[in-house]
Order: C-alpha cells, then structure tokens, then sequence
C-alpha cells in the first residue's frame, strides 16, 4: 500500500494578499515619478520638434532664396511656417503633453524670420516649460544658428 502526504503546496491566502499589498506599495510610490518623467520627455520632444521646424524653415529660405517665418502664437501655444512671398503655410504645429510656450524673448512680433543666406532677421529665444515647471530655451542667433538649452 501507498501512503499519500497531506503536505500542500502553493501559496496561503495571507502571502498572496502580502504580495499584492507590495505590488500595490510599489506602484503607488512611482507613478508621481512616472508623471514627471513623461512630463519631462514631452517637453525634451516639443523642444526638439520646434527647433527642428525652425531649421527646416532656415533651408526652405537658403534653397528657395526665399524668405520664411515661423511665427510663434504663444496664446493659443501654437507656431507656423510661412513662406513670405506667398504667404502660404507650409506647416503649422500645435504643442501638445501640456507643454506651454512660457516666453518669448528678443523676435519682433514673436516671428522667427531666416533670410536667403540662412541668418535670422532678429535673433531671440523661446522658452518651454511644462507642469513640473522645467523649462527649455531654444535660442536663435543672429548667423541662424538654432541651439537647444535648458
């Protein structure tokens, strides 16, 4: 005859509610971390999106020998590349991830304007910042450079 063991195996009620519990902690204790790092991402993302677009506008002005502008709307946190000639908008971008355009300093009528050689009509800078109030500048410099700050 065989005799069979009663030992069980597996978990107990009490360690599977201690393991939740720990999940639970644990995902509690991260998210505002979680928050904040894809707050922090969308602004790096907008920042470079937006510069990108000034340097497209930059060649669009040196390859055509024409001049564009990209016009920034801080009220409704929105810009536009516009060829100045035609005065057609070659793009338009709202910013997105609750990224808010903070200031803008130094551009006349908040335009970015680059001539047929790829300088800036005026230089300035843009500043963004999101909920957690961390800020990027992106600065535009008179030869037309478009450098990214923080």
């Amino acid at each position: 005859m065989m005799k069979f063991s009663q030992q069980q195996s597996g978990f107990t009620l009490a360690e599977i509610i201690i393991v939740i519990t720990i999940i639970s902690f644990v995902t509690i204790i991260s998210l505002p971390f979680y928050r904040n790092l894809n707050f922090n991402l969308s602004l790096s993302g907008q920042t470079k999106e937006l510069a990108s677009d000034l340097r497209q506008a930059q060649q669009l002005a040196v390859t055509e020998q024409i001049n564009y502008q990209v016009i920034i709307d801080q009220e409704h946190n929105s810009y536009a590349i516009i060829n100045t000639q035609t005065l057609k908008k070659i793009k338009e971008k709202k910013l997105k991830n609750q990224i808010t355009i903070l200031a803008i300093n130094g551009l006349i009528n908040n335009t970015v304007e680059f001539n047929a050689t790829g300088a800036a009509i005026s230089p300035g800078n843009i500043i963004l910042t999101n909920p957690n109030l961390r800020q990027a500048t992106i600065e535009i410099k008179p030869s037309g450079y478009v450098k990214i700050g923080n």
